[in-house]
């Protein structure tokens, strides 16, 4: 298994379970609310390290009690934080407003500043995997040069360089896909399209009963991803994915939780 390294958001969640969402100028009471660990990047790093990978998270908290939290919730997972830089500024932190099909809107608090991190590419190794959980063009150069010393490099789109090995993500959020890329779309309960040079695929996905969505798409890419470490064949890792999605969207958390078809759910 080689080591996973995750560049992306780490956040601080509200969530807010409400009958549905208000109109303009109009009020809606919260049934339920919690504060949790959340963030795509973080999402992701917690599902693969709770598997059992090594994880590398890359990103950033901010010097308040909300990047305390969630450094020490990434470390209670077992995911590595040396590369979780302290920035002057606020640890993200969203709004979820989560209705009863299990929808979220998503409301963002702080400027976001996945920008002004540091890429640690010296300390990639061939063979270890890298996951952008967010793109931005200017990490281009970084994505290039963990791909030419032989990491397999994976991103959300756009993630628009040759780098890609495999794009990972919504299919409202692709707008092309580069040559010699494999584009995995999530579609919701309507599953995941795989395009690849040996043409479509489509992949149902897993009856359940929705109660959050939040976290699901990370923990399709955390399964997706850890078939990929075990090199399994492409349709394995999504239908891994597929599970660890359907498990997640069963229960009140941002965070994956380990679903039906983790291999060390026996060990």
């Amino acid at each position: 298994m080689p080591d996973f390294w995750i560049i992306g958001p780490i956040a601080w969640d509200l969530a807010l379970y409400v009958d549905q969402l208000p109109d303009s100028g109009h009020f809606v009471q919260a049934a339920e609310s919690e504060e949790r660990p959340g963030g795509t990047g973080a999402n992701v790093a917690t599902a693969l390290s709770q598997a059992g990978a090594r994880v590398h998270m890359v990103g950033y908290v901010g010097p308040d009690a909300a990047g305390q939290k969630m450094t020490a919730a990434l470390t209670t997972a077992g995911v590595d934080i040396d590369h979780v830089q302290v920035l002057d500024g606020h640890t993200s932190s969203v709004v979820l407003l989560i209705e009863p099909n299990g929808e979220r809107t998503i409301i963002g608090i702080h400027p976001d500043l996945l920008h002004d991190i540091t890429i640690p590419t010296a300390a990639v190794a061939p063979g270890d995997i890298v996951y952008f959980a967010s793109w931005r063009d200017l990490y281009t150069p970084a994505a290039q040069t963990m791909a030419a010393a032989g990491a397999l490099v994976t991103s959300v789109p756009p993630g628009t360089t040759p780098a890609m090995r495999y794009l990972i993500g919504s299919r409202s959020d692709f707008s092309d896909i580069p040559k010699d890329t494999t584009a995995v779309m999530t579609e919701g309960a309507h599953g995941v399209t795989v395009h690849s040079a040996d043409g479509i695929e489509r992949f149902p996905a897993v009856p359940t009963e929705v109660v959050d969505a939040t976290g699901a798409g990370d923990a399709f890419a955390g399964g997706l991803l850890w078939g990929l470490g075990m090199e399994k064949p492409l349709f394995e890792g999504v239908r891994l994915g597929l599970a660890w999605a359907a498990a997640t969207v069963q229960v009140k958390s941002s965070m994956p939780v380990k679903g039906p078809g983790d291999p060390t759910a026996d060990q």
